[in-house]
């Protein structure tokens, strides 16, 4: 068969079609995930700086830098696996998939609670505070929706090569005929 090809993947050959790996998938979305990293650390950064009138949990439990050095190394792994499926890249990048969704878990309850705990009506600002207080949920609200992308894209990464991996392992487990 055409586009057939064989994966080794520690002492089983594992095979695997042109449907199963497909070009340029995870490329993309490794992609997203460096570039989702880099977003959080960028805004971590500014967030860190508007502290002193905008109360962060986010900032606090240093989820944007755990959570962006985690989606980067997973964007990398997801591209390297892509690039040379071998059975420690794919591994790899199945767990710090996982990994990636569990910080993108942590962030989306942190923001939900950052975007709670600094409502916009404070009778007490005056008006350059109430300005940094709109800025820091602007941030957050646009770190909440990339940090929602980044668990979909962790997921749906990770699936995809759970279901590479166990679905060409059970065409190898049937018998012959």
């Amino acid at each position: 068969m055409q586009g057939m090809g064989s994966l080794r993947l520690g002492n089983r050959a594992v095979m695997y079609t042109a449907e199963t790996l497909s070009k340029g998938k995870n490329r993309v979305m490794g992609t997203i995930q460096i570039m989702t990293g880099f977003l959080h650390i960028g805004f971590g950064i500014v967030l860190t700086t508007l502290t002193n009138l905008y109360t962060s949990v986010f900032v606090i439990g240093e989820i944007p830098f755990l959570g962006g050095v985690s989606f980067i190394i997973s964007g990398c792994l997801s591209i390297g696996a892509e690039k040379s499926p071998t059975e420690c890249a794919v591994k790899g990048s199945q767990t710090m998939n996982v990994i990636s969704a569990i910080f993108a878990l942590l962030g989306i309850v942190a923001f939900i609670v950052d975007l709670n705990l600094n409502v916009l009506y404070h009778s007490s600002l005056d008006y350059p505070g109430y300005l940094v207080l709109l800025a820091g949920n602007g941030i957050s609200i646009v770190l909440l929706i990339f940090t929602v992308l980044e668990f979909c894209i962790a997921v749906a990464t990770a699936n995809f090569w759970c279901r590479a991996t166990r679905l060409s392992s059970n065409e190898l487990a049937a018998p012959e005929v």
